[in-house]
């Protein structure tokens, strides 16, 4: 290879997109690197380089051509750049000085490998079914949530577990599809409740997971109260959606809280499930109202 006039550098590069470059106009460039760019063979030469970066990556970029210059032999990480044209493009861009101004430029386009790395990051954090964040998401968020709690009176974090009444049934009678069907419109409905930054996660099969910040008791409550009519109509009998909350804060264990909630979910859900049963003959009248629950019932308070 010849440092001095870069001809044996281009040689080995005219299959890939690579470029010399004074200062940051384009001395060469390979069939290649116009292909990458979208421009006719031959069309490079003599423009500016930079011109073919987006705006905001423009700086970046001429910072990192000046900083290759002056620093031979120091390995350089690949810059992460976008083109202008055609938009969304995505490249990686290496430079190596020559001589003078000179740098040679090799670049890979990246669009493709980054698109998959996104699915898989999405896929490792999110349910396939209803493209909620999954478990380990939500315990990422928890713990953020945790970290970036501040102390504001008569606020605070809860957490809510729902849970599909009637899920099985579905299953059973309409089949697996339909069972499918109805999680993705409960998500769907869920998600419909909360804020802007809020989290509706799916745990489990049946089981839902709302995380809220900064919001009061009260809030708590009559979120409760709109989650638990989320059943879509048509869904079928028995389709509810049952709902227990708790606080988090200091000293507690997300487990403890999870755990806390929970059991007032199934407070809620045998609640509902003996407001379902029908009076026995003639009790009307005889001190408990028609369907109401004969136990005790834990309070949905903190």
């Amino acid at each position: 290879m010849t440092a001095a006039d870069g001809t044996g550098w281009r040689t080995l590069a005219e299959g890939s997109p690579a470029a010399v470059l004074s200062g940051t106009v384009v001395l060469w460039a390979s069939l290649a690197a116009h292909e990458l760019a979208g421009a006719a063979p031959g069309t490079l030469a003599g423009r500016d380089a930079l011109e073919l970066l987006s705006g905001a990556d423009r700086p970046r970029a001429r910072l990192a051509l000046e900083f290759a210059r002056d620093h031979p032999g120091e390995v350089h990480h690949p810059l992460r750049v976008r083109l202008a044209a055609p938009p969304g493009r995505r490249l990686e861009v290496t430079a190596r000085p020559l001589d003078g101004d000179r740098v040679a430029v090799a670049a890979w386009d990246v669009t493709d490998r980054l698109r998959r790395e996104r699915e898989l990051r999405h896929r490792a954090g999110h349910d396939a079914l209803t493209g909620l964040p999954n478990r380990a998401l939500l315990a990422d968020r928890w713990e953020v949530s945790r970290a970036r709690a501040v102390s504001t009176p008569g606020r605070g974090t809860f957490v809510l577990v729902c849970d599909v009444d009637g899920l099985k049934r579905v299953n059973d009678e309409q089949g697996h599809a339909a069972g499918d069907r109805l999680l993705v419109d409960v998500a769907r409905a869920l998600s419909a409740h909360v804020r802007p930054g809020d989290t509706v996660a799916r745990t489990g099969g049946d089981e839902f997971v709302v995380l809220v910040e900064q919001v009061a008791a009260g809030h708590v409550e009559e979120l409760a109260v709109r989650l638990r009519g989320d059943a879509p109509s048509g869904a079928g009998r028995g389709v509810r959606v049952s709902v227990g909350w708790a606080a988090d804060g200091p000293g507690r264990s997300p487990e403890s809280v999870l755990a806390e909630a929970d059991a007032r979910m199934y407070a809620d859900k045998r609640a509902a499930r003996e407001r379902a049963v029908p009076a026995p003959r003639g009790a009307e009248g005889e001190g408990e109202g028609e369907g109401e629950p004969t136990g005790p019932v834990r309070s949905a308070g903190p």
